[in-house]
């Protein structure tokens, strides 16, 4: 298996990297609890950009336990977005489900995604 981590290198850490994602972002994926911007950056790996707003999950026990389970699901799929930049936004209600659900969620997600790749990609 590739390298599974999440480096600095598998990160999006400039304020230019986020805005990049939120101006030009042809890839959607829309949930209740979630939203996943991304668009093709040009190198060889995915990266992943972070977004859990207080405002959304009041408690930063919860705002940290999402933040975990999104940085782990992605590790396992970023095989699948090799070359993206990818923004995970949560939304209200997102704290309320346990870990095994959001997780679940999580991997739908990413299929979803990659399936919107594929389906350009064959365009």
């Amino acid at each position: 298996m590739p390298d599974s981590g999440f480096g600095r290198s598998k990160r999006l850490l400039t304020k230019t990297a986020y805005k990049a994602v939120f101006d030009d972002s042809p890839y959607r994926v829309s949930h209740r609890n979630l939203l996943m911007l991304a668009r093709p950056n040009g190198s060889k790996e995915a990266r992943l950009g972070l977004i859990v707003a207080k405002k959304n999950v009041r408690l930063a026990v919860k705002r940290n336990r999402i933040k975990r389970v999104v940085r782990d699901s992605f590790r396992l799929n970023q095989q699948t977005l090799e070359t993206l930049d990818i923004i995970f936004l949560a939304r209200r209600g997102l704290d309320r489900l346990e870990p095994a659900v959001q997780h679940k969620l999580l991997l739908d997600s990413w299929r979803k995604l990659s399936r919107q790749i594929s389906k350009v990609e064959k365009a």
